[in-house]
């Protein structure tokens, strides 16, 4: 079946045969040719973007869990000063409140390894006090 309009005349094996990418413009079937030294630089220039995106990743997850360590931390705090805990209840709420201060040291600590332990401790004391805290009331 074709089409034709004055001089033009298109198919419709025309049409879609460009939808879907067989009849290319002779300019966008050439790739650019690389060198290797371009083709190097380019990669490089991924694995730092990568690395980077990676790290900053780490750094907002770290922060993230250390804010929310020490979110623990203050509610415990304001739980205890409004007189909400019982001696039952108590031991609870201070492993809460220890573990916003280990949540606190994470920005103290230095090296990656031991902040890495540091985190997963207040971690730990914050899923243990709240799971406490919730038990025991």
């Amino acid at each position: 079946m074709a089409i034709t309009q004055g001089s033009v005349s298109v198919t419709l094996v025309g049409i879609f045969g460009g939808m879907s990418g067989r009849q290319r413009s002779g300019s966008r079937n050439r790739r650019r040719q690389v060198s290797e030294d371009e083709r190097a630089a380019a990669m490089e220039a991924h694995r730092t973007s990568v690395s980077r995106l990676q790290d900053t990743a780490y750094r907002n997850m770290r922060q993230t869990v250390a804010y929310a360590t020490i979110f623990v931390a203050v509610m415990a705090t304001w739980m205890i000063f409004i007189g909400q805990p019982t001696p039952t209840t108590f031991p609870w709420y201070a492993i809460s409140i220890l573990s916003g201060a280990f949540g606190l040291c994470t920005y103290f600590v230095r090296q990656p390894r031991p902040r890495l332990y540091v985190l997963a401790a207040a971690v730990v004391l914050a899923v243990v006090g709240v799971t406490g805290i919730f038990l025991t009331d």
